[in-house]
């Protein structure tokens, strides 16, 4: 028990040192549910770099929106749809698949100023 207890001692050095979170604080939690499982060890290492990718792909965006200094996050789930009427709800969540990206073709919104959300959406 003591030689098992100074290895994860230093597992948890290593881990610490490599800067790797997300494994240090889960990967004896998994790797009990991979032994009940039976999961083959590839298997377990990916779950764990898919988790610590995650967190770092997480705090990366956390990151740049406190650098950009946006006061507020705002998410599509949280737009007021009841207003402007005419706004084509469709294709404004259409454009959040981001296919004009691959299509490589523009996406211009024209409105007059002071109208905020309301514009007018323009795919070319």
């Amino acid at each position: 028990m003591k030689a098992k207890n100074m290895l994860q001692s230093g597992l948890d050095k290593n881990l610490a040192y490599l800067k790797l979170p997300y494994v240090a604080e889960h990967y004896a939690e998994l790797a009990k549910k991979a032994a009940q499982k039976q999961t083959g060890h590839v298997e377990f290492l990916s779950g764990l770099m898919d988790g610590e990718a995650t967190l770092r792909q997480q705090r990366a965006i956390k990151r740049r929106i406190s650098q950009a200094r946006i006061p507020v996050i705002k998410t599509l789930d949280q737009f007021d749809w009841s207003w402007p009427k005419k706004i084509n709800r469709l294709q404004v969540q259409d454009l959040f698949r981001l296919e004009m990206i691959r299509k490589k073709t523009n996406v211009i919104f024209v409105g007059g100023v002071g109208l905020g959300n309301y514009a007018k959406l323009s795919l070319m």
